[in-house]
């Protein structure tokens, strides 16, 4: 892949499904995992497959930043501080979940939430239920594009309250397309949620 700007953006790597992009400051012998990943001053960010023709004719900046590639609008999502709902995502795009998702209407995300999550019984006393594609948008709701599984309750009122706020900074209004983009990929949940809340970031401010 072309060097983009000064940070640049190297080649990818296909882990789990889905495209991990990583800045020029990396580690000798980069694992598998992204367990060196030098996250002080490396870009490093996951992409579904799909988004990945359509994200490489952009910058890291335009991506993490302005929120926009092109005609895109971007969503992130903080694998610091929602790893399980990071895992279920990238693990929702391995699975062929969409990745071009539309916003739906104001006030129609109970709904979707409800035809996707409302028979879920969570195992442990702080579990939640939660979907991608989002309930939020128009792909939700539908059980054939939607992936669910068992999130700590904490990070699913952080992907609530994070959502919103960029749908806000993207300007992502009813009908926009947009597509998710993975921050911090090297924190992404390893294995399934057991009741404990691994994320080291507890806090969801920006």
């Amino acid at each position: 892949m072309a060097t983009k700007t000064g940070l640049g953006i190297l080649p990818i790597l296909l882990i789990g499904g889905a495209v991990v992009v990583l800045g020029p400051q990396l580690v000798p012998g980069f694992p598998d995992l992204l367990g060196d990943l030098t996250t002080d001053t490396a870009v490093a960010y996951q992409v579904a497959p799909g988004a990945k023709p359509k994200t490489d004719r952009c910058t890291a900046d335009q991506l993490l930043k302005q929120r926009q590639c092109d005609d895109l609008k971007v969503v992130l999502i903080d694998a610091a501080k929602m790893p399980f709902i990071a895992q279920n995502i990238a693990l929702a795009w391995a699975e062929g979940k969409p990745f071009a998702l539309h916003k739906g209407a104001p006030g129609s995300d109970a709904g979707r939430r409800a035809a996707v999550c409302g028979n879920f019984k969570a195992q442990f006393a702080k579990g939640s239920c939660d979907e991608y594609a989002f309930a939020s948008t128009t792909e939700g709701g539908v059980p054939a594009n939607v992936r669910i599984m068992e999130v700590p309750l904490r990070e699913q009122n952080c992907q609530g309250g994070t959502l919103r706020q960029e749908y806000r900074r993207a300007g992502i209004v009813e009908g926009s397309a947009f597509t998710v983009v993975i921050t911090n990929p090297e924190k992404i949940a390893t294995g399934p949620y057991a009741g404990v809340d691994i994320a080291k970031e507890q806090s969801c401010g920006s």
